[in-house]
C-alpha cells in the first residue's frame, strides 16, 4: 500500500514494546513493522536526555541509510521534545537541560536525517539572548531551519501568560512573517502544559461535577479575534490566532483527556480540520526516557508525581472519539493524514523562502 494513503501518527512516545525515547537502531525493524501491521506511518517522539544524543544520532543515521535503500517506509521521520523546555508539564526531569552551542549544532544536523520538528518553549529566551557568548536564540532558531527542522510550540512557562504570548508572537513574526505557509511551525498539544483562563479538562468525578458550568464558561461565549484572549487566555489566543492566519499549525489530542472533547470540536469548528493536526501522544509500555510510569483510571500515563506524561489512548480510540464529534470522514483525514504529512517535510527556513 502506498503509504502516503495511510494516516499518519505525528506525535507518539511509544508503540507496543518499545519506548521512543530509549529506542536503538536495531529497534527501528521492529518499529516499522508494527505501523506496518496497523495500517499507519509515524514519527516517533523522544524526550532527548544528554545521554541519549549519541544514540539518536545512531538511530537517525541508520534510519536514513536504510530509507536510501527503499526500506522503514512506515517511520516518516522523528520528533524530539526539548530539551529547551519549561519545566511545567509531564517532560521526564532529565529531558529539560541547557545544551552548548556545540552540542545544538548536533542536534540541528540531525534534520538532514530526518529529525522533522523540534518542540521548545517559545518563552525561554528572548531571540536576541544568548545561549552562551555569541550564539543566541535567535541564531538556533536559524541553525534549526537550515538543516529544515521545524520548531514546534510547546511547555510554556505559567508565571506571566501576557509576556509569554508575547514571546510567542515574536518568534512567529520572526520564523514566519508572513501566512501562507501554515505548516512552517507547529505546536505540540494545544491547550496542555500552557497558561489558560480556563479549565481544559476534568479528569476526575470530583471535577467533573463543575464541568457543565465551567464548560459553559467557554463554549458559550462566541470565539472571535477580539475574545479569544479573555476567554481562553493570551497564549492559547495568540497560537489559534496565528493558525487562522496561516502561520502555524496547532496539534490537538482527542482522547478526551487530555483537552475536553466539547473543546475539541469548538476548536475544529472555530479553525477548521485544515488547520489543525490530530495526535495521540500515547506510548503502550509504563517506562519513558528512564522514568516509571503509572495509569490513572482515565487513562492517563502519569509520572511518580502525578502528572501527566503521556496518554495510552491509540489511533482507533481516538479516531471513534472523532467520529463521535461528528466530524466527517474528511475532516479526519485532514487531522490524521493530510495535515501531518505536510508538516513532516523538512522545513524551509525563511532565508530561502
Amino acid at each position: 500500500m502506498d503509504r502516503m494513503t495511510l494516516p499518519m501518527l505525528y506525535h507518539v512516545h511509544g508503540v507496543g514494546p518499545f519506548d521512543f525515547s530509549s529506542m536503538t537502531p536495531g529497534d527501528l525493524d521492529g518499529i516499522d513493522a508494527i505501523a506496518r501491521e496497523r495500517g499507519v506511518t509515524l514519527v516517533p517522539t523522544i524526550f532527548l536526555r544528554p545521554e541519549y544524543l549519541d544514540t539518536l544520532a545512531a538511530v537517525c543515521q541508520h534510519w536514513q541509510e536504510r530509507r536510501e535503500a527503499g526500506e522503514l517506509a512506515h517511520i516518516a521521520g522523528f520528533g524530539v521534545e526539548g530539551p529547551l523546555l519549561g519545566v511545567s508539564g509531564g517532560v521526564p526531569p532529565a529531558g529539560c537541560w541547557m545544551p552548548d552551542a556545540k552540542t545544538w549544532g548536533r542536534i540541528a544536523a540531525l534534520g538532514d536525517l530526518g529529525l522533522g520538528y523540534l518542540v521548545i518553549a517559545p518563552d525561554a529566551l528572548a531571540l536576541d539572548e544568548e545561549i552562551e557568548s555569541g550564539f543566541c536564540f535567535g541564531d538556533l532558531v536559524d541553525l534549526l531551519q537550515q538543516h529544515g527542522v521545524r520548531l514546534a510550540f510547546g511547555h510554556f512557562r505559567h508565571d506571566d501568560p501576557e509576556r509569554s504570548a508575547a514571546m510567542t508572537q515574536a518568534l512567529i513574526d520572526y520564523v514566519a512573517p508572513a501566512g501562507g505557509d501554515r505548516y512552517r511551525l507547529v505546536t505540540d498539544h494545544l491547550y496542555n502544559d500552557m497558561p489558560r483562563t480556563f479549565v481544559h479538562a476534568w479528569r476526575t468525578p470530583e471535577a467533573r461535577k463543575d464541568r457543565p458550568a465551567q464548560l459553559a464558561a467557554v463554549l458559550d461565549r462566541p470565539w472571535r479575534p477580539d475574545t479569544l484572549a479573555e476567554i481562553l487566555g493570551p497564549v492559547p489566543a495568540t497560537i489559534i490566532q496565528a493558525a487562522l492566519d496561516d502561520r502555524l499549525t496547532p496539534m490537538l489530542n482527542f482522547d478526551g483527556n487530555h483537552v475536553d472533547l466539547e473543546i475539541c470540536r469548538a476548536t475544529v469548528a472555530y479553525l477548521g480540520a485544515e488547520r489543525i493536526i490530530g495526535i495521540t501522544d500515547h506510548i503502550e509500555v509504563l517506562d519513558m526516557a528512564g522514568e516509571q510510569l503509572h495509569a490513572a483510571q482515565n487513562g492517563l500515563l502519569l509520572r511518580g508525581d502525578n502528572i501527566v506524561a503521556a496518554g495510552s489512548t491509540g489511533f482507533e480510540a481516538q479516531i471513534a472519539n472523532m467520529r463521535g464529534l461528528g466530524l466527517s470522514d474528511a475532516e479526519i483525514d485532514q487531522l490524521v493524514r493530510l495535515n501531518p504529512q505536510r508538516a513532516i517535510a523538512p522545513a524551509v527556513s525563511k532565508a530561502s523562502s
